[in-house]
């Protein structure tokens, strides 16, 4: 039986007036690739960013493998590899260096396992550039190969086809899917609703601060042509009624 890596359990997050997240229940499974979808606005990054220890929840508890999680208890992030938003490297050192310099915080993280990652992500041929000269989708790259040298066991990713072209998007595709079939679960966060669709085996779809939708993919898809139909219809179904 698969054992639950993330767990919110009605999750709260209110800023002055603003319910943002509400009423939020959530399981995320070992060893599956979760889409988190919504439009702007919807609540998707602050939820990820108190399943990150980021944000207090208002009400509500977040708990990651098993742990809860705070601003005040961490533990359980030990284990979890994060790319949200855009990565940040020093720009003068090679892509090579960044990871080097990020290994030396990680007790078993060596140069094996950094040239590992390079070539996880297929940047191995420009991994002595200086990270200033790559392109947006390169450094995507190296956030994911960041976020993948400690052997996480949950990898939380937020817009990581950000910049790829689209043989890049099909690669990011293909490592997204062998990292779970490694046993690695993926929560991911996109708009893009084509990649979710062939990359995910589960999705939720989050639309102000509620939970408007959420199943196997195959479900959700049934009598539906894709899942921007099953998206829109959900996001435009009657408002959510204020917690």
């Amino acid at each position: 039986m698969r054992q639950p890596v993330i767990q919110l359990h009605n999750l709260h997050k209110r800023f002055g007036a603003v319910q943002a997240v509400r009423h939020l229940n959530l399981e995320v499974f070992s060893g599956e690739c979760f889409g988190f979808l919504g439009p702007n606005g919807a609540g998707k990054t602050t939820t990820i960013s108190m399943i990150l220890g980021l944000l207090r929840p208002t009400a509500g508890r977040v708990v990651v493998l098993g742990e809860e999680v705070t601003p005040d208890h961490t533990a359980a992030l030990r284990h979890v590899g994060a790319l949200a938003g855009a990565p940040g490297f020093y720009p003068y050192l090679s892509g090579r260096a960044n990871l080097r310099l990020l290994a030396a915080l990680y007790p078993d993280v060596d140069d094996v396992r950094v040239e590992e990652v390079l070539a996880l992500v297929g940047l191995q041929e420009a991994a002595n550039r200086k990270a200033k000269a790559y392109s947006t989708g390169m450094k995507q790259r190296l956030g994911l190969a960041a976020a993948l040298l400690h052997r996480p066991k949950l990898l939380i990713l937020d817009e990581p086809t950000s910049g790829l072209d689209p043989v890049g998007m099909a690669e990011m595709r293909a490592l997204l899917r062998k990292l779970t079939e490694e046993g690695i679960t993926v929560f991911l966060s996109s708009h893009l609703l084509h990649e979710v669709e062939q990359t995910c085996d589960r999705v939720a779809i989050l639309n102000r601060g509620q939970l408007v939708a959420q199943g196997p993919v195959a479900d959700l898809l049934a009598g539906k042509h894709d899942l921007e139909e099953v998206f829109m219809a959900a996001v435009h179904a009657p408002n959510p009624t204020a917690a």
